[in-house]
């Protein structure tokens, strides 16, 4: 299987009922954060467990306009200001976004969902024009934690890209 294209990051604010699209997706890696440990018995290796802890997305996007600024990180926004705040708190959400797969040739489209995730702002650059013209990105992290039952992620495959984005659609509150 190869891996060559990701789009349609949306997130949905905890006891919202509307997500927002939050721009367009350059890029979202994962890392996960496993808890483990390791007994030795009788000079070896008898047990050793790994479960999940927790994860990190870091995502980039084309655009964060400050609508979904406020929603993502708990900013303000007031007659076209947004403010950021020291004490402003991330609301906890949902994630999606979907990948585009392709196995012997034929297309597939990957739906990734993290029902319980919580952002953190990102560094913001900015670079004067010169000779060649450098765009910049907006970055977020996304912390993953595990649900009330245990969940971290649900994965789900399509035949069509307009399949993954109806199944986001639906986890993530977003009206076409």
């Amino acid at each position: 299987m190869a891996e060559f294209g990701a789009k349609y990051p949306c997130f949905l604010k905890s006891g919202e009922s509307a997500g927002v699209v939050i721009g367009k997706l350059v890029s979202a890696n994962l890392t996960v954060n496993l808890a483990s440990g390791e007994l030795y018995a009788d000079d070896a290796l008898a047990e050793q467990a790994s479960e999940f802890a927790s994860g990190t997305i870091a995502m980039e996007t084309d655009d964060l306009t400050d609508a979904n600024a406020a929603v993502i990180y708990g900013a303000t926004v007031s007659e076209s200001v947004v403010t950021y705040n020291k004490d402003d708190t991330p609301p906890f959400g949902c994630l999606a976004y979907y990948k585009v797969l392709m196995r012997n040739g034929v297309k597939y489209y990957k739906g990734y969902y993290y029902p319980k995730v919580k952002a953190a702002i990102g560094n913001d650059n900015a670079q004067t024009r010169g000779s060649s013209i450098t765009f910049q990105t907006a970055q977020t992290t996304f912390t993953v934690f595990p649900d009330s039952d245990g969940k971290w992620r649900q994965t789900k495959e399509f035949t069509t890209a307009s399949a993954a984005v109806a199944w986001i659609d639906g986890l993530c509150g977003i009206s076409s």
